[in-house]
């Protein structure tokens, strides 16, 4: 049970905090600034490019190993990192998907640059990203049973500890994968109330103007 909040607390909060800097890392290579843009490209590739396992061993046995940082936050920060720069790539390449047509019939029609990313460009580009979006979830979740090899106990070191006093490998390991089943599950709801909220959403608006056009 300690094995499985420390799991799900790890998804959560690495899949949150790189949702945020994924967001800070779209703008900014979708600003004005070459420079800046690129140097977010070269941070990017480097967390995508570096393995999970070697990234945390660098942040807890290089980086940080002189710190008192708690290794669960420094597990945390260097997956949040990694799921980051995939949410950057992620959003960018849906914000780049919306046809550019449709945002200067937008600023045609006197709209400002907010009104246009909130009406036009952000619908599309969460529709565009949603599918990948959520795989990056189960993805973040599946990294998290790195942390075994840095003593933390997780889901899956706790069924590896488990194993080792009973001899027995066989209920530990079900009960395993059937919590993390069950976590993924969790999430796709979540999500799919989410898209239902949307086009419940888009539904009402559609009845709206028609009835204004009425």
């Amino acid at each position: 049970l300690k094995g499985f909040g420390l799991t799900l607390y790890m998804t959560f909060a690495t899949f949150l905090i790189g949702t945020v800097l994924g967001a800070v890392f779209c703008k900014i290579k979708l600003g004005k600034s070459r420079i800046a843009a690129r140097i977010v490209d070269l941070i990017a590739n480097l967390f995508i490019r570096l393995p999970t396992l070697v990234l945390l061993l660098i942040f807890v046995y290089m980086l940080f190993s002189n710190t008192d940082i708690d290794t669960v936050i420094l597990a945390i920060t260097a997956f949040s990192m990694k799921t980051g720069s995939y949410i950057a790539v992620i959003m960018y390449t849906a914000v780049k998907a919306v046809n550019p047509g449709e945002i200067e019939a937008g600023r045609t029609l006197g709209m400002s640059k907010f009104m246009v990313f909130h009406l036009i460009t952000l619908p599309q580009a969460v529709k565009h990203a949603l599918p990948t979006y959520k795989n990056q979830l189960i993805i973040t979740l599946q990294e998290t049973s790195l942390v075994g090899f840095l003593a933390i106990n997780d889901l899956t070191r706790a069924s590896q500890v488990i194993t080792s006093r009973t001899m027995d490998p066989y209920i530990s390991l079900i009960i395993s994968a059937v919590a993390y089943l069950l976590i993924g599950v969790f999430s796709n709801l979540l999500f799919w109330f989410f898209e239902r909220d949307k086009h419940l959403q888009a539904e009402v608006d559609y009845k709206v103007e028609e009835e204004s056009t009425k």
